[in-house]
């Protein structure tokens, strides 16, 4: 190692021949240039070290205003640390004072006999070691800094960031997945599969995580996370990267974003699709089925017009067309889900429609299940058919009533009320339009203490001809959400099981649709 210029040489000693010693000894070194300063007490070895800014500092043991270890401390709390090599002297050989010297950070200690062999090569050695320590402190502090900015960039980007290591251990979760979850790294088994996954996508998630372990490949996969706050599960695409030494996978390096609102996004499209799908069978299958009902109903009705009302075949032709007109019940109802019904739009009061099918249906609802109706004030009407309407309601309170059961108490419960909605998306459980204008709309709530349905079922209530009863034909809520649609509203689901349902068809007021038609044309 080469120093230039010459290296710098602090001696704090109070004796002025031990100065002088190391000073030629130093000197008929040869194999260096030596620059000295000294000084006999530690105050003013630290005033010479400030201006002099030494490579070495040969510092007695043995000094006036303090020992060497206490001048090792005064040295470091002065400057922060030790700017030079130390090289601590005495005239004793003493193994012990020689540890006390080395813990405090000498890099060397030697007795004062014979130090013309040993002296300047003990310097070089000090200073070139005091160096490497200086450079390995300075690595250790670069790696610090960086993994301190490492650790602020993963708490400052918008996805939960996690690590794991070769035995599915997490290691390192930071903030955004410790909030979601509820769960820091420390706390949690395996990645915390069990603690945060939907039950559905538990078994998925496990084998497929398995695999990307066996093959060493990038693991990913979308499924449903537990959010904290409010217990909700929410789509997230997980990804992660395995982190390899010689080959092996010893960490892993994984990412988990949410994508709940391109789900929502798909499931929107495709249920639009199907809704166009079944939409457009039902309303040709609705349209040629009642054009042969009519043939059968008008033929039965013209054949008995021509025999006599004595004729044994009257009573047969009568059940033709009553059947007939039943029927024709059913394409209307196929016709409304596919919103191309047929009607007769006028303002109505739609908290007297509910009093009066309430009071219409009472006789026949068992006498154990109670119907409550509360009818909300300042409830503005509603542009619709009176007779769809009701049909509507009718449908709600039999699907209540069915709920609950013949022989069961219950309550039914039916509430109009206004309400204000801001535009918003519908969610999972809502079937009509996919947006509502902000503005005001009217809310009529059918709530009942029935048997309540599984997510699964509330997913395809609205869907024509699925049921859950042995005889039913599945139409009537089918028919309700194309009415919603049709009229620019939603039907709101809330139910789980053995806890009852909540049907809440919202419409928009008169006054909005009155708008709509105002802009339109």
């Amino acid at each position: 190692m080469k120093f230039d210029p010459p290296v710098r040489v602090l001696m704090i000693d109070d004796d002025p021949l031990d100065r002088e010693l190391y000073r030629q000894c130093l000197r008929d070194a040869g194999f260096r240039q030596f620059a000295f300063d000294e000084s006999d007490s530690v105050a003013a070895g630290l005033s010479k070290a400030k201006e002099f800014r030494p490579d070495c500092i040969l510092l007695d043991f043995n000094l006036p205003d303090m020992d060497g270890i206490e001048a090792m401390n005064r040295i470091k709390a002065d400057f922060g640390k030790l700017p030079s090599a130390v090289v601590m002297l005495t005239a004793f050989g003493d193994e012990e004072l020689a540890v006390r010297a080395m813990k405090a950070g000498a890099m060397d200690y030697l007795p004062k006999e014979n130090l013309s062999a040993t002296l300047a090569r003990t310097v070089v050695s000090a200073i070139e070691r005091h160096e490497m320590q200086k450079r390995i402190e300075e690595q250790r502090a670069a790696l610090e800094n960086s993994g301190r900015r490492l650790q602020n960039l993963l708490e400052a980007i918008p996805q939960m960031v996690w690590t794991a290591n070769a035995e599915d251990r997490l290691e390192y979760a930071n903030r955004r997945w410790v909030e979601y979850t509820g769960l820091a790294a420390e706390e949690t088994e395996r990645l915390g599969w069990s603690q945060c996954l939907h039950p559905d996508d538990l078994e998925r998630t496990l084998q497929a995580w398995k695999a990307a372990a066996a093959s060493g490949s990038v693991f990913e996969i979308e499924h449903r996370l537990r959010r904290a706050s409010d217990g909700s599960y929410r789509w997230h695409l997980v990804r992660a990267v395995p982190m390899r030494s010689e080959g092996a996978i010893t960490n892993w390096f994984g990412t988990c974003t949410e994508i709940e609102d391109q789900k929502q996004a798909e499931r929107e499209v495709q249920q639009k699709e199907k809704l166009e799908g079944i939409g457009l069978l039902a309303s040709g299958v609705a349209h040629d089925f009642n054009n042969l009902l009519m043939c059968i109903v008008g033929g039965a009705s013209c054949a008995m017009g021509r025999l006599p009302d004595s004729h044994p075949a009257q009573e047969l032709l009568r059940d033709v067309v009553d059947a007939g007109q039943r029927a024709s019940e059913l394409t209307r109802k196929m016709l409304a889900y596919a919103g191309k019904g047929s009607f007769s739009l006028e303002f109505v009061n739609l908290g007297k429609l509910v009093r009066e099918t309430c009071e219409m249906l009472r006789p026949s609802v068992p006498s154990t299940i109670r119907v409550e109706c509360h009818n909300g004030r300042n409830v503005p009407p509603v542009e619709t058919d009176r007779t769809q309407m009701r049909q509507v309601l009718m449908d709600l309170l039999e699907n209540a009533v069915e709920a609950i059961g013949d022989g069961v108490n219950g309550r039914v419960s039916v509430r109009t009320t206004a309400v204000e909605v801001g535009e918003k998306p519908t969610s999972a459980m809502d079937f009509g339009v996919a947006a509502m204008p902000s503005g005001r709309y009217v809310a009529l709530e059918v709530r009942d203490t029935g048997c309540g349905m599984d997510e699964a079922t509330q997913r395809r209530i609205f869907d024509p001809f699925f049921t859950t009863k042995f005889m039913g034909r599945g139409l009537g809520l089918a028919a309700v959400g194309g009415f919603a649609r049709s009229h620019g509203g939603v039907v709101q689901v809330e139910s789980s099981p053995g806890k009852g349902s909540r049907f809440r068809l919202i419409l928009p007021a008169a006054e909005m649709r009155e708008n709509a038609h105002a802009q339109a044309s």
